[in-house]
């Protein structure tokens, strides 16, 4: 008996925090839809609004110092790497070697840009048989420009 009501309490906690989470995420503003990459989607009654940040990195203001020489190094390591540009409609695929970068490596340096530059949509794909790292970046209508500036792309393959 005593088993049971320890079971009932944990599962009024774990209802109580579903329901809070719940609440919070629909009054915050923050709501986000899944497979929606431009900004946050917000949900009040039954009108939707888009917010989306601007075109303009935070990487002062988001990352520590050491995060910010960290992928500074990642990031010279990409570009040293880097095999292929490919342009696409809405952004950028760049190739790396193998042998130059890890995935994992790309992988980080993607988890530090989501949070200075939250307007990209971010995908690092890895080719069979050890094949190249593939990172995808792309984003809304004039994220190319902000790419090309950002990444020095001079040339497209």
């Amino acid at each position: 008996m005593i088993f049971l009501r320890q079971l009932a309490a944990g599962f009024g906690r774990v209802v109580s925090t579903g329901v809070c989470l719940g609440l919070w995420l629909g009054t915050s503003g923050n709501l986000a839809r899944p497979g929606q990459g431009a900004g946050a989607t917000a949900v009040t009654g039954h009108v939707t609004e888009t917010r989306e940040t601007p075109f303009a990195c935070s990487l002062e203001k988001s990352l520590t110092r050491e995060q910010r020489e960290h992928k500074k190094q990642i990031a010279l390591k990409m570009e040293r790497a880097r095999i292929e540009t490919k342009e696409l409609a809405d952004g950028y695929v760049f190739r790396f070697r193998p042998e130059g970068i890890s995935f994992a490596e790309v992988a980080d340096w993607v988890a530090t840009e989501r949070v200075c530059c939250p307007f990209f949509d971010l995908s690092v794909e890895a080719e069979r048989e050890n094949g190249p790292v593939s990172l995808r970046i792309m984003g809304r209508e004039g994220v190319k420009a902000f790419i090309r500036a950002e990444f020095r792309v001079l040339k497209v393959d």
